[in-house]
């Protein structure tokens, strides 16, 4: 018999080493990426719904390796198109309890959100409204990153060209940076869709900073001589407040000290066939 799909399996223990069926199985590849925000929201609906309705889950990851391109693309994809969802990619979120089985970054997000009580139901209320609008703004900062880091044509190749164009990114970046410090400003927020609560969006924001927080410690002179370490929040308070702020929330703790957060890269190079990357940072 051949062995099941990740995102198949019933066994309770399989599913979450606890003992208990999880609500929800997320699935992405070995690395934070896209799959950062999501381990957030899960991991802040498992806390807050401690003791009550269960909100635990499985992260099935996928190996940056032929090994585990083979398992998606050649096994589970090609299950989850035919059983599931015939738009099946990755990352993707299955909800155990509703039966359904969800594709495609920000929907997972806005669905997620809506599901562990950080955002609101009614589609057109305010933080709904503002919360959308900074998931994009941040996905558009999201897309400057990959032209960084992946091997595509008229982006970065090779590690030389990565440290050539870095300076440039983050000079791009301290532009939204700019937007994102003024929004707040302007609604008077600790937070990206509520003043003093958090919602789906700031979650992938809170990754985007910290990605940055790294990528700024490996500016090269040009003789590749060290320089000068930035520090971009510093020109940023209300943002500065804003990372800190979300890396001291309880709800968020087992995450911070997880492996997905300490040790994984911060996206996929192997599958780009590119450059190894800066990989994890030290923290």
């Amino acid at each position: 018999t051949p062995p099941q799909p990740k995102w198949k399996s019933e066994t309770a223990e399989e599913e979450t080493g606890e003992g208990q069926q999880p609500r929800f199985t997320m699935g992405y590849w070995q690395m934070r990426g896209l799959g950062a925000a999501i381990r957030m929201l899960l991991h802040w609906g498992k806390y807050t719904h401690r003791g009550g309705a269960e909100m635990n889950f499985k992260d099935v990851q996928y190996a940056q390796d032929a090994d585990g391109v083979n398992e998606w693309f050649k096994r589970d994809k090609v299950e989850m198109i035919k059983d599931a969802n015939p738009l099946a990619n990755i990352p993707y979120l299955i909800d155990h309890e509703e039966k359904k089985t969800i594709v495609q970054f920000l929907c997972i997000c806005d669905y997620l959100g809506r599901k562990i009580g950080v955002d609101e139901n009614d589609e057109n209320s305010d933080q709904r409204l503002r919360n959308a609008q900074i998931a994009m703004e941040i996905f558009d900062l999201r897309n400057n990153v990959i032209r960084l880091v992946y091997k595509f044509p008229n982006s970065v190749r090779t590690q030389s060209e990565f440290y050539e164009r870095l300076p440039e990114h983050l000079g791009a970046c301290k532009k939204t940076y700019q937007k994102l410090e003024s929004w707040l400003q302007f609604h008077d927020f600790t937070y990206f869709a509520k003043k003093d609560a958090v919602s789906s969006c700031d979650f992938h924001a809170f990754e985007m900073i910290d990605q940055h927080e790294h990528y700024q410690t490996l500016v090269r002179g040009k003789d590749g001589e060290d320089v000068e370490k930035q520090d971009m929040l510093s020109e940023f308070p209300r943002l500065k407040k804003f990372h800190a702020e979300m890396r001291s929330r309880p709800e968020l703790k087992a995450y911070f000290e997880s492996k997905e957060y300490k040790e994984f890269q911060l996206n996929n190079h192997t599958l780009a066939n590119s450059w190894d990357g800066p990989g994890p940072s030290k923290r």
